[in-house]
């Protein structure tokens, strides 16, 4: 049974302007985006049937279907077959870049950053090189899988200097989640710029087997420096490897306008991986 909206009955047909130039579907897509972006709906609330939109608002099933087609097309709902129109989580949209950056801010509930492996190891003269680590020197490397809503998305190698982040390798437990309020500002780090380069590489067997695809499936290959703000300039702070699935996301590269000539890499999802998603979404209200 649909929830009732909160606010009230915030949802009548006094909304629409039938003598308005602009079709009907529209404005009642806009409607309902309005009412989904100032929380009256919220993410996993399931939205009345189209029947019972079509009621309160006047209009046919027609136009109900085709206001939730824009907003499924836009991502604002999610529309599983038998079961009703959802709202959507937000948009994912993320910045490339190593474990840290994970870091920078607290993680949704559904968002889960686990650690596979964590150790001190002698790590190879070019990534020594880039922490600017000396030649004896351990450094901590942690092993991370990103994952949202159960569905695993990037595994991290990632590397520090061990005198950098105790904290990070006290927390670190191989086989369990980092606290989602875990962030770099509460150990005072701030992230500064990034080096980082992308191709497209082929997953290995540990990272199939992870992800639950075929070995050798595609990945976008992403080699990065992270640097921190210090009070003699930005300094190295992590060398990662991540491997993120070519099969679920999708890359975008932007020109900072805070900072002319400068690039920034981020992530989203594709249209199939929002499918993935609303399958998990719907076996888990099956449950």
């Amino acid at each position: 049974m649909s929830k009732a909206p909160r606010g009230g009955d915030r949802v009548s047909g006094d909304a629409l302007d039938r003598r308005s130039f602009v079709p009907l579907y529209y404005q009642l897509q806009e409607t309902l985006k309005e009412q989904i972006e100032s929380g009256v709906w919220r993410p996993g609330d399931r939205l009345p049937s189209e029947p019972e939109l079509a009621r309160r608002y006047g209009v046919s099933r027609v136009v109900v279907r085709q206001a939730l087609a824009i907003l499924g097309d836009d991502r604002q709902v999610i529309r599983i077959r038998g079961r009703g129109t959802f709202v959507a989580e937000p948009k994912l949209d993320t910045r490339a870049g190593g474990l840290s950056r994970l870091l920078a801010a607290p993680r949704a509930s559904d968002v889960l950053v686990e650690v596979l492996d964590a150790r001190r190891i002698r790590a190879e003269p070019s990534i020594r090189s880039r922490l600017g680590a000396a030649e004896d020197e351990r450094v901590l490397r942690l092993t991370t899988t990103l994952a949202v809503r159960e569905v695993p998305l990037a595994i991290t190698y990632s590397f520090f200097r061990a005198e950098d982040v105790p904290w990070l390798e006290q927390v670190a437990r191989p086989g369990r989640p980092l606290d989602p309020d875990l962030t770099l500002g509460d150990h005072g780090v701030a992230l500064d710029r990034s080096s980082l380069s992308i191709e497209t590489s082929q997953c290995g067997q540990f990272e199939a087997d992870r992800f639950g695809v075929e070995h050798r499936t595609s990945v976008f290959l992403v080699l990065c420096t992270e640097y921190r703000r210090t009070d003699d300039g930005p300094q190295p702070f992590e060398v990662a490897r991540v491997e993120y699935r070519g099969d679920l996301l999708q890359f975008h590269l932007e020109v900072s306008e805070a900072a002319p000539g400068t690039i920034q890499a981020s992530w989203a999802l594709t249209d199939k991986a929002d499918s993935r998603l609303a399958d998990v979404l719907s076996g888990v209200r099956s449950r």
